[in-house]
């Protein structure tokens, strides 16, 4: 029996802009590697980085721009699971057009179709018009369909949700048999998860190049880890474009915001250390004798919140002097934020309504190694407010 591959070397694929320049965009770039008998690839990355485009042109549905592409062995591909069913047909006669196309005779088809009604667990619906069928229903059945076809190379995209937990997991048995008996799988998924169970190896896709060619644990944590160092700096980005201070009533404002060492030393470059004596000091201004409260909130960037004053009832009132100042301090005593990067909200209150606030980014970094997953607390928090 002849030997599986798919051999890849120097893959572009370019497409062209709409529009009157006739510009081209290269979404594939130099790719070069090697798929095996027995190989369970995942293709892995970001929104338009090339990973449908490239199981195309592997499917034969696309060709490459330059490059080789050399397939041994026929190819089955699924792009959308349910896509090829005929809805005014029953699942059963669904599965003998399915056997047909693949180029099977109606005999051949015979023997498979025990197996795939079993498979789709689909009982007496199999001889039901599909237009019948849950979308849940309609997976199960094109999935075995799929992989009772007994394919040399299967490709597929995104596929892999197909029914409840106990069915995905018998659907990635079956692909594990697969590959056993020396078929090639191609399997493009968002689901890490999915691709460390499924896969031997995975291939991360970025800007159309091959960032990552390896073991899939080894891979998909590298991916994880650079996705929530991008979607940090873009949550950093927008919380240091949102308004430092804001007035809600005429004057009524918060100056300033700061944080202060435990020596009363003022830190740069809003970057704490966990476990360092840090209070955080205000300065504002209202209408000279008028009474107010500060409520701090602290909220990571993502959204989470981290704490919150206690109520307002409870927070000291501060008056403001002869010239209209009104000094806050918060005492954090040793930093309990383990590292993050963090948002304080400082909003001023008189008579309960919201007069005015100041918001300030701060980074919190930790020395000294952990191990497993990261805290958001080192210690348990209290916050007191006082006048200076």
């Amino acid at each position: 029996m002849n030997k599986r591959q798919v051999y890849v070397r120097d893959l572009c694929k370019d497409f062209r802009l709409a529009g009157p320049f006739m510009r081209k965009k290269r979404v594939l770039n130099s790719l070069n590697f090697t798929i095996s008998d027995g190989e369970r690839i995942g293709i892995i990355g970001g929104n338009g980085a090339g990973k449908t485009t490239l199981l195309q042109i592997v499917a034969g549905i696309s060709d490459p721009s330059s490059g080789i592409v050399q397939v041994d062995g026929q190819v089955t591909s699924i792009f959308s699971l349910g896509i090829g069913l005929r809805d005014d047909l029953t699942g059963r006669e669904n599965i003998f057009i399915d056997g047909e196309l693949q180029g099977y005779s109606r005999q051949e088809t015979l023997r498979f179709v025990p197996d795939i009604i079993a498979f789709a667990e689909l009982g007496e619906f199999i001889d039901r018009p599909v237009r019948n069928y849950s979308t849940g229903m309609k997976s199960r059945l094109a999935f075995s369909l799929l992989v009772h076809i007994d394919p040399e190379i299967l490709v597929i995209d995104e596929a892999l949700s197909v029914g409840d937990v106990r069915f995905s997991a018998k659907a990635q048995a079956r692909m594990h048999e697969l590959a056993a008996r020396g078929r090639i799988v191609i399997l493009v998924s968002h689901s890490m998860s999915a691709i460390r169970t499924m896969c031997t190896r995975c291939i991360w896709l970025d800007g159309g190049r091959i960032r990552m060619d390896g073991e899939p644990n080894e891979v998909t944590q590298a991916y994880v880890e650079n996705v929530s160092q991008a979607r940090e700096e873009t949550l950093k980005k927008r919380v240091r474009r949102a308004p430092n201070a804001e007035s809600m009533r005429p004057g009524f404002a918060i100056k300033s915001m700061q944080f202060i060492l435990d020596a009363g030393e003022k830190i740069s470059g809003e970057v704490l250390q966990s476990k360092e004596q840090v209070a955080l000091i205000a300065e504002a201004e209202a209408p000279p004798g008028s009474g107010c409260r500060a409520v701090l909130e602290i909220d990571r960037i993502d959204g989470l919140k981290i704490c919150i004053s206690d109520s307002v009832e409870s927070l000291p009132l501060l008056l403001a002097g002869s010239d209209g100042r009104i000094s806050f301090k918060a005492e954090f005593g040793s930093l309990p934020l383990n590292i993050g990067l963090y948002q304080a909200s400082l909003t001023l209150l008189h008579n309960a309504v919201p007069v005015a606030r100041h918001r300030r980014s701060f980074e919190v970094v930790n020395p000294m190694p952990h191990r497993g997953g990261q805290a958001i607390l080192v210690t348990q928090m209290a916050i007191s407010s006082s006048r200076l």
